[in-house]
This record gives structure tokens, sequence and C-alpha cells, in this order.
């Protein structure tokens, strides 16, 4: 029986589930993973973990890649960076704004930040901020330079400290979070602050899931409480965000279901080849009418607890 990746506990291990992948073509990377959980901290993992090679290679050539929902590769260069401005960003603007006073922050360190859309906004209210980050996937690259991001290969190569460290939606793609918060800490300021928003799986998310590539690490509440606590950081605020369970699964079941239909794939492939002005008409339509259906921006601020995400912003103690 395997230990708990949080808190090192074997008594309280229990198999879940084998690993269900998103596409088929993901076993030759992520192999025989199976769940388990640990009831302690109520955190689930996967165990064994993929070939680290094999994984470093999935996340660089294959996890953005033009076959994959959603899709990004596909699309022009103008049209990705234009993400930033996406309702979930603006939510996080919203959020760290207002919890933060960032006339006193000056060095933003992204982990895993694909495009740099959260430090890009802030530095275009924030001029002062200095936007690094550390995002292998090649397809990330190009804009990331362009939006004046120092990138790291290696984080620890780092030689300067952060006032802001990022991570939102790739704690759940790391082998080990132990070894990643003590990195983390490395690099922060002592006044510093570190944000997250990570996939929320109490129980209810294991009901109905679809699938589970390409997570690693399974958290709740309870289990970023504990890390937290193992690390010496406290939270400044701990909330729940985004859509349903119910929708989420929806979203998955269409990503599924897109990614092997030819004709979405070639809609993403007209779009890109369309004028700007032309695709630029046809999307804020579409914004207008999900506008009138309903405000997306409520799915990020609702915090019931049975969302989908979870977020947080903690400080060193």
């Amino acid at each position: 029986m395997t230990n708990c990746l949080i808190c090192d506990d074997n008594d309280h291990i229990i198999f879940v589930d084998k690993y269900i992948h998103q596409f088929e073509e993901d076993k030759k990377y992520f192999d025989d993973a199976k769940l388990y959980k640990c009831n302690a901290c109520d955190f689930t993992f996967v165990n064994p973990m993929p070939d680290e090679k094999k994984l470093d290679y999935f996340y660089k050539k294959i996890y953005s890649s033009k076959i994959r929902p959603p899709y990004f590769a596909l699309e022009d260069s103008d049209v990705q960076k234009s993400h930033f401005l996406k309702d979930k960003n603006l939510s996080y603007l919203i959020y760290l704004t207002s919890l933060i006073d960032f006339k006193k922050i000056e060095n933003i360190f992204d982990f895993g930040c694909s495009n740099g859309d959260i430090g890009y906004a802030l530095k275009k209210k924030f001029t002062q901020l200095q936007l690094n980050c550390s995002e292998s996937d090649e397809f990330c690259k190009n804009i990331l330079n362009e939006r004046g991001y120092k990138n790291y290969d290696d984080l620890n190569t780092i030689d300067k400290k952060f006032d802001l460290i990022i991570a939102t939606h790739v704690l759940e793609h790391v082998t080990n979070v132990n070894d990643l918060f003590k990195k983390f800490k490395n690099i922060l300021n002592p006044e510093g602050y570190i944000f997250f928003e990570v996939p929320n799986c109490p129980k209810e998310y294991w009901e109905n899931r679809i699938y589970d590539g390409s997570h690693l690490l399974f958290y709740t509440k309870k289990s970023m409480e504990k890390i937290a606590k193992l690390h010496n950081l406290e939270f400044v605020n701990f909330s729940f965000s985004a859509h349903s369970f119910e929708d989420d699964y929806m979203y998955q079941r269409n990503d599924q279901e897109n990614a092997h239909k030819t004709s979405y794939k070639y809609s993403r492939v007209i779009k890109k080849i369309l004028p700007t002005s032309i695709v630029s008409i046809l999307r804020n339509y579409k914004r207008g009418k999900e506008g009138r259906e309903i405000s997306k921006l409520d799915w990020f601020i609702n915090n019931t607890g049975k969302n989908a995400y979870m977020r947080g912003i903690l400080k060193k103690i």
C-alpha cells in the first residue's frame, strides 16, 4: 500500500477506482494509473505516477495541441491573446484586487500559466508589475514572450523572490504537491501571497465523473487546509467557485464528443482562416446570446460549496 502524498499516512489509504482517461490515446502517457484516497486528509491521488519523461512530453507537445479541446492551437494568435478578457479571468481580477493591495506588489510568478492571461490583465492596471512564469507548453511560449514574461524552465534556477505566486488549474497536474509548496515558499517574499484555484473533489465530484485525465491529484477543502498547515501558511481567503458539478459533467461529455467530430474541428479551422473582423462579429454575437441566457460571472462568485472549483489566497505565517 502506498503513502499519502500530503500527510504521508498509510493507515487510512483506500483504493478508489481505475483511472478514467479523457481520450484513449492518453493511455500511453499515463500507463496503468489507479486512484487512491487518504481518508485522513480527504485527498485522492494517482498511483503509480506516470513516467516523468512521458509526462513532460505530454505537457510540452500534446496537452494543448490542435487535436485536443479547447483547441486553442487552432486559433489565430490574436484570438488567443483576447482570452484575457474572458469572464473567468475577470473574476480572478475582482477576487485578487479585493483581497490584495497591488500597489505593494511588484514581482509576480505564475506557475503553469498557459498564455499568462491573469498577469497580463493585472499589468494593464498595475504597470509596475514584473511578470515571471514557468510554462513548458510549446504552444504558449510565443505569446508569453510577447507579453513580457520571463519564463523559467526550472524552479530550482530561480534566484529572486516574488510578491505573488499564481497557480490556477495546475496543482492537479503535478506529481508531488509538497515538494512544489516547499519551492514556492523558497521563492516567496516574507509578506508574499499564493493564489490557487483547483477542481473541487468531494464525494459529489466522484458520483458521476466522466474522466480523470489529465489530473493526477484531487483536492478538497480539507486537503488544501492540510497543505497550508504543513507549510506554515494561513488563508487570507478560501472560496468555492465556478459552475455546478452537473454542468461540469456536461462540459466533460461535450469535450469528448467534440474531439471526435470532424465537423467541429473543421469549424475551428474555418475560424482561423476567416478575417479577424468576421470572427469577432460571430464571437460577440455568441457572447451576447450567452449573456442573455445566463451571467457566467455568477458561476465564479456564488460560493455555495457545490461548485466544481475552489480557490484561495495563502500567505506565510
